[in-house]
Order: C-alpha cells, then structure tokens, then sequence
C-alpha cells in the first residue's frame, strides 16, 4: 500500500505567500509534483492548508479541486484542534478543561461552521442555551424550584472565556475580521453564591490529634493549613528535592494552578511533623510526598484528578467533628442493592442533613479540601497581614481574590459603636427615693438625662476636664490654613455669651439658647457650633456666675434652667439636676 502524502511546505515567493508541492500519482503510474500556492503569510496557517490539500490530493481530486479545498475557509473545528493543540505545547494547565469545555458546548453547535462566518448571534445562542436548558430541565424535574442549577453562572462565564481566547487567536491570522465573542456578554443568572464552610481551630484540631484518622490525611490536611495554603494539586506534585531536609527551615511549593513556584518558610509548627513524615518514608532524596499507596502506581505521584474531599468529611465524622447531632440511619454498605429490594440490616450512626459541615444549606457548602487554603487566607485576613504579604503568602496574582477573605473577617461583619443610634437610659427618679424615705406626696416625673458615668461629686475642675477630653479645641495644621473657628458674639439677635452681661438670671436664658444649639433644636452653622463650645469652656466655666449657679442648683433653687443646660450639654452629672427642688423640675421641663 503507498505511503500517503503529507506534501512539502515550500518558502514565500515573490508574493509572500507560502507554497507547497504535493505529489500526485496518475493512472499510468507516473506521478507529477505540482506547486501550489497557499495564498498565506502565516507559516501555520500555510501549514494547515498544506494537510487539507495533501488529503485531498490523497482522495483523488484533481489538482484544481485540491486546490479549492485547500483555499476553503477552516471550520471551527479544525482550526479549534490546532489551537488546543499549540495551547497543549505551550504548557497551559487549563487546555485539558478548555478541550471539555469546547467539545461539549461549542463544537457541536458551530463546529462545521466556516471560522470567518460565526457571528455574535451564534455565541449568544450557545450560551442561552447553556442557561435556558438549564432550567426548563430543573422546572420539569423540581416545580418548586429548590433544586440548583446545573451550570453557574461561573461554569457559563468559563465556557465564554474559552471562546474568546479561541477567536483572539485566530484574529491575528487573518481568518476573521473581529472577534464575535466580543460583543456578547455572559448572561445574568439570580443565583445564591455560597461559600464553603471552614473548620473552626478547635475542629481541626480534634482531626489532626484522633488517632483513627488515617495517617497520610492529616498530614496533608496539616500541611494545606500551615504551608502556604496549599492545593491539592500543590501536594500532589510536591517532591521531597523541594524541601530543605537537613533543617526543615524553607521549601517550593509548586504552585501548579500558576505554574510559577513559590518559595516560603516552613512555619515551626510544621516543621517536627513535616521531619518525621520524611523518617517514616526512610528519609528519600527525592520522590512525591504524597505518594501512591496502592496499585500499579504505588510509590510514584497520584494522577492529577486525585481528590481528599470525600475522604475528609469521612475522617471528620469518624473523629466526631459535627455541628448538629448525628442521626440514625439504614446500615447500608457499598454494593447494597436496594433497588432490587434487599433491606439494611440494623443501624448506623450518620451525619445530619442538617449539618453545614456535610451537606450543603441555604447560605453555604460543604466542607472540601480546599477549606483549608480558605481557612489560611481568613486567618491571615483575621491577623491583620497587609494585602501584598498575603498576596505572596497564599500565591494570589490579583488582590480581588484576597479582598474576599478580609470581607469574611469577624471584624467586618461587626457593627461598630459609634455607628448605632445613643439610646439615654432610665435614671432612677426622686421619687422612688421619697418612697423609701416615706413621703407619698405626688412628684412631677424628672426629665429624660443621659446615663450616670460616676458617682463622684461634680466640681467645676471635673467638668472642664469632661468638656475638654469630649470637645478639643482646634488646633492649627498649617500657618498657610488656620483653622480657628470664627468668633461669635450674637445669636438670634441677642447676645447669649458674655461674663458681664447681667444677672444669673440672664445668664441662664442665653445658656439655655446655647443648649438647645448644641442639641440641633435651633439652626446654626457648624462653625458657630464649634465657637459656642469652646467659648463654654473658655468664657463660661472660668467665671464666678457660673461657679455661684452650679451652688445655687446643689442647694436646690427653683431657677433650674441652667441645671438643664449644663445638663444638655453633658457637663454636669444627671444625679445633680435630679436633687433639684419639685418647682424647679417642673420649670425646667
């Protein structure tokens, strides 16, 4: 049987454009090697034109139909093979997931398609499709629509940004004018993003302390938590040439997600478990550290598609680490055939469907393997460590990523104080005091006062100093923009700060105006605020009429309006206005 053909690329020509000679065998048994010219520039694309020719060539077309397939536009599969195969030779980890992705979504809807005529419609369709068959198959199968959807809006995000990167490609060949994908959006989908739950400290400790957890488990589980936030993937292509065996002080991580290698510090509490897992596996020079334990494979490194995920919620149950009370369950076994009616003999105990740990809830996931590198980056978030050593501690290239975990932090789910509302509360009243001393008169009910802060006598020395720690007087950041409050002198027309203008009496009306500023009751601007403050501890507290008011209100006379002010302004302690006379109070209010 004769060889078949696969032809010769030839170099540019006058032209620039690649040529190939193909050999074609006629029916007298003379063959005839024609030149061919590929109509290109691109080496590639000359070379795939070169295998659509020699093929049909091969098939028996003359050299004029051979030609015309050859200059036949390339259909997305063909040219979506040759991509995903440059991509395999380049090293990218995800090309595997891009061919599933391809061959499951795109390919069969445009793959015969010419690459040059997929338009933006044609890439709407595939991904509506992805979402609308989505549901009307989970209408049919839950009506109440509590079941989860199929694809996430992720998963649809995922498959578009393999279609993008597909046409990006092929835009700079020349084999299509712009990229389609471009101008269409990954659809809007309402869904719940939940998170998965993570061990608590005491939780992973009980898993890594029980001893009927298996061995290999914890110390992967030990070093996913400790080491750098570790993937499963990390510790299945860990190799004891990258850790420091003779001090256990530094290693690589691999870092397979990125394909860049990170070099940390094995943390001390790593370190002596870390050493004698490498003495249990009579100290290797080199080899997986996580080997194989069984079949064909053992002692070489698990396949990539290896996961702890199951095994972990197996291990957490079996060393009693649950949320909600286990339940009792069928004691069915694998390989029960229940479908052919054969029943469980006896109980077990099981988790509860209930529990957040092993069953997924209305807010969150289970837990898998990679809650330990989220349990990291929120311990980190939690320690306060700047975004950029965080970043390099976990392997993160874009800081959106970490930010999710400080948002999950216990600090930024707490409410600060001084962002709810000051509510006063109940001070005890004369009138139950009366009651115990006997006296049953009827007493006008005290007025509302802000909460007692100490029961210390109230002196004209304590309340500059309660003024002045709560109102500090401003102070002047730049010679270029003084920032001293512009003084004031009249307010509505009268005059209410002066240490000479009149009697106690007087005095006590412009505190009372004074007071009901501060508290927002009369409108004033927020530099004429701030002046009557300070001019209350400069020019009011250091004269003698207020001194002889505040011994005037301790000795209970009627005139109880400067006892309201001082107490509005939170300068006097509440239990003073309270020892006011009954005539007092009800002028006051």
């Amino acid at each position: 049987m004769p060889r078949v053909g696969t032809g010769t690329l030839l170099p540019p020509g006058a032209d620039g454009f690649w040529r190939a000679r193909v050999t074609k065998t006629l029916p007298d048994g003379t063959s005839d090697r024609p030149v061919y010219s590929l109509g290109t520039a691109d080496k590639a694309l000359a070379k795939r034109k070169l295998a659509k020719l020699a093929s049909a060539v091969d098939a028996g077309k003359g050299p004029d139909a051979a030609a015309e397939i050859a200059d036949a536009a390339q259909s997305v599969t063909e040219y979506a093979n040759a991509w995903l195969q440059k991509r395999v030779a380049q090293g990218v980890v995800s090309a595997a997931d891009e061919r599933r992705r391809l061959q499951r979504h795109v390919l069969p809807v445009i793959g015969r398609l010419p690459l040059c005529d997929v338009r933006s419609a044609h890439v709407r369709a595939i991904l509506d499709e992805m979402t609308l068959q989505t549901r009307e198959r989970l209408k049919a199968e839950d009506p109440m629509g509590t079941a989860r959807t199929t694809y996430s809006r992720q998963s649809i995000a995922h498959v578009r940004a393999t279609m993008f990167r597909l046409f990006v490609a092929a835009w700079p060949e020349e084999l299509i004018e712009s990229n389609p994908v471009a101008r269409v959006p990954t659809p809007a989908m309402r869904e719940v993003r939940k998170e998965r739950v993570i061990l608590t400290d005491d939780e992973f400790r009980r898993l890594i302390a029980n001893p009927a957890v298996d061995l290999e488990l914890r110390m992967a589980s030990l070093v996913a938590r400790c080491e750098g936030g570790t993937r499963t993937g990390d510790l299945l292509r860990w190799d004891w040439t990258m850790i420091d065996r003779l001090h256990f002080a530094e290693c690589v991580v691999p870092r397979c997600k990125t394909g860049t290698p990170q070099s940390l510090a094995i943390p001390a509490l790593l370190a002596p478990f870390l050493r004698a897992w490498w003495e249990r596996a009579d100290r290797p020079e080199s080899g997986p550290v996580f080997p194989s334990r069984k079949g064909r494979n053992a002692g070489r490194f698990k396949s990539k598609g290896s996961s702890f995920a199951s095994r972990l919620r197996d291990a957490l149950f079996l060393a009693g680490v649950v949320r909600m009370p286990a339940v009792r369950v069928p004691a069915t076994h694998p390989g029960t055939r229940t479908d052919l009616g054969k029943q469980a003999q006896g109980t077990k105990l099981a988790p509860n469907p209930a529990d957040p740990l092993y069953f997924e809830t209305a807010t969150t996931r289970p837990v898998d393997f990679h809650s330990f590198r989220r349990a990291y980056n929120t311990a980190l978030a939690e320690a306060g460590v700047n975004v950029q050593q965080a970043m390099h501690l976990a392997g993160h290239s874009d800081a959106k990523t970490h930010l999710r975990y400080v948002m999950q932090t216990r600090a930024m789910g707490t409410v600060p104080e001084a962002a709810l509302p000051r509510l006063a509360l109940p001070v005890e009243s004369s009138e139950s005091s009366r009651s115990e001393a006997g006296e049953t008169a009827p007493r006008a009910p005290d007025p509302p006062s802000a909460p007692v802060e100490s029961s210390r006598p109230v002196t004209i020395a304590y309340m500059l100093k309660k003024i002045r720690e709560r109102y500090p007087r401003a102070t002047q950041e730049s010679n270029l923009r003084p920032t001293a409050p512009e003084p004031l002198s009249i307010l509505n027309g009268r005059q209410v700060l002066s240490p000479h203008s009149g009697s106690i009496r007087d005095q006590t009306r412009g505190l009372v105006m004074v007071a009901r500023t501060l508290r927002g009751e009369v409108a004033c601007r927020p530099r004429v605020r701030v002046a009557l403050i300070q001019e209350l501890v400069e020019g009011v507290l250091t004269s003698a009429e207020v001194r002889l008011a505040v011994a005037v209100i301790r000795a209970g006379h009627p005139d109880a309006r400067l006892a309201l002010a001082l107490r509005l302004c939170d300068l006097v302690d509440p239990v003073v206005v309270a020892e006011a006379s009954p005539s007092a109070m009800e002028d006051a209010g």
